[in-house]
């Protein structure tokens, strides 16, 4: 009996620590910041979406997109892409403002799937964010935090649920969502080992 009473008394401690955990990461700044982004994004509204990101991610993004474009296998492939983003040829796509390509290149995903308005407003109205953790680090004198979320939601058709990690870099007071945190850094070494 005593043994139960301490497994019992062990379980509610955890479930209380655990708790008091979330209760902690929600009171960063950044989770309101990812609580916005994951909204905005899920919802489709690319706008505010981009309002959340750090504009050296968003220049990035669309460096990395002319960078596929060149690399196109095919002339038609080039153009699908070049249209994908609502312009006629690559210089137009070179000039876009980084957030306006942004914008562009996720409608442009959005018009491949076809997601009705009634949907959009399913999903929004059934969305639910978990936070599960929380890391903090500091590179190169630039802060950053790292956001573990679960979230859910339905479609009116199906349940979805997705683990999602969502990196943030602070820009002065402000945490902005970094898309280039989670990309992978390869450095020359200085001097190869012998």
């Amino acid at each position: 009996m005593k043994h139960i009473q301490l497994i019992i008394t062990l379980l509610l401690s955890v479930t209380s620590v655990l708790a008091d955990k979330n209760q902690e990461i929600s009171k960063h700044p950044a989770t309101q910041v990812t609580f916005s982004y994951l909204r905005n994004a899920m919802g489709q509204d690319w706008e505010k979406a981009a309002q959340s990101i750090e504009p050296l991610s968003l220049e990035n993004l669309k460096a990395r997109y002319i960078l596929k474009i060149k690399a196109s296998s095919t002339f038609d492939e080039e153009i699908a892409r070049v249209r994908r983003v609502d312009c006629a040829n690559i210089r137009e796509v070179e000039k876009l403002d980084a957030v306006d390509f942004y914008i562009r290149y996720h409608k442009g995903v959005q018009q491949r799937f076809k997601v009705d308005q009634e949907i959009l407003d399913k999903i929004l109205a059934s969305l639910g964010v978990k936070l599960l953790s929380l890391a903090e680090d500091t590179v190169g004198g630039k802060d950053y935090c790292h956001i573990l979320v679960r979230t859910r939601h339905s479609n009116g058709d199906k349940q979805i649920s997705a683990l999602d990690l969502v990196s943030l870099v602070k820009i002065k007071d402000t945490w902005k969502v970094t898309l280039n945190a989670q990309q992978p850094v390869v450095k020359k070494v200085e001097s190869p080992p012998k």
